[in-house]
């Protein structure tokens, strides 16, 4: 199995990779820089040489820049475009790859107004999440319907083999304990946002929903995509959304040092919103079980407390 990593020679970022290897399964890491430098194209010919499938997780985040300002198309959108481009011109010149899973999100699925029930069939507005400022759900959005695209008509064209198949994950907020992290943990992104929840509190819980997913299980359900000779199209990756009031609630539950203020106040049921409500079939098809909200919030919480972040 092969994995592109910025640096391969940098320990501090890749040992946890390296310690999952088991007997059965040898990890080689190849170094393949920054998505942003286009002066290394052509750099995953190596990693994919004999590979069957590839599952393409890279995308820009808002990285730390020094002395200039966040550009959102140069540091996010451009780069996560050609990124995904050169992956995909580069498995056409790999014969023997048959599957491509990519890690979009369900910002690529939430559509403007919410419809009554969210299914796979459902898409964002690009062209307006990059009017406000949504770099990354446009950048999600662009990268799936590219791969999507590219899929169909390299099919029809005869350059990728007629079995091929393109599955798309969509996953939500994924929270959970990471792999191989210990003692001094600092934690960032998705985890790095809960535990600000856990710490510093919220003004007030928001008139809104939110959903998750265990790292696990939507890593097993790129797996099953991969695996599974009928998967193809796209998967939404969740767990039942909850309204904040009820998030901040199970919280406190789990942690009762949490500095929770005031939950959001309502004259009547028609004032507090009504949590986004999914069809999770073709989730389920994939036959992964997910653990439940409560399950992954008592995870998470019992990592932060085990490596000494609470």
């Amino acid at each position: 199995m092969n994995a592109c990593v910025r640096n391969a020679d940098n320990e501090s970022s890749v040992q946890h990779l390296l310690n999952i290897q088991s007997s059965t399964c040898k990890l080689t890491l190849f170094s393949t820089g920054d998505m942003a430098d286009e002066s290394l194209n052509g750099r995953y010919m190596k990693p994919l040489q004999d590979c069957e499938a590839v599952i393409h997780a890279a995308t820009p985040l808002r990285p730390k820049l020094s002395g200039k300002e966040f550009d959102g198309m140069r540091d996010m959108l451009n780069p996560g475009m050609a990124g995904t481009q050169e992956m995909l011109e580069s498995i056409l010149k790999c014969p023997l790859i048959q599957c491509l899973v990519l890690t979009s999100s369900m910002s690529a699925a939430a559509p403007t107004p919410e419809p009554p029930i969210k299914d796979e069939s459902h898409w964002s507005d690009d062209v307006a999440q990059l009017s406000r400022g949504n770099y990354y759900g446009c950048l999600k959005t662009r990268q799936e319907r590219l791969c999507h695209e590219w899929a169909k008509t390299q099919k029809e064209q005869g350059t990728l083999r007629k079995d091929f198949r393109f599955a798309a994950i969509c996953p939500t907020m994924i929270i959970g304990s990471p792999v191989g992290a210990g003692e001094g943990y600092t934690p960032s992104g998705t985890m790095g946002s809960l535990y600000k929840t856990l710490t510093g509190g919220r003004p007030s819980a928001p008139n809104d929903s939110m959903s998750f997913i265990h790292v696990r299980d939507c890593a097993a359900q790129h797996i099953a995509a991969m695996e599974k000779s009928d998967a193809s199209g796209r998967y939404f990756s969740l767990v039942e959304s909850l309204h904040w009031n009820d998030i901040l609630e199970a919280l406190k539950d789990l942690y009762p040092a949490i500095p929770l203020n005031e939950p959001f106040k309502y004259e009547g049921p028609d004032d507090i919103i009504t949590p986004t409500q999914f069809n999770l079939e073709r989730m389920n098809s994939l036959g992964v079980k997910v653990m439940s909200i409560q399950e992954i919030m008592a995870d998470s919480v019992d990592f932060f407390k085990r490596v000494g972040a609470l």
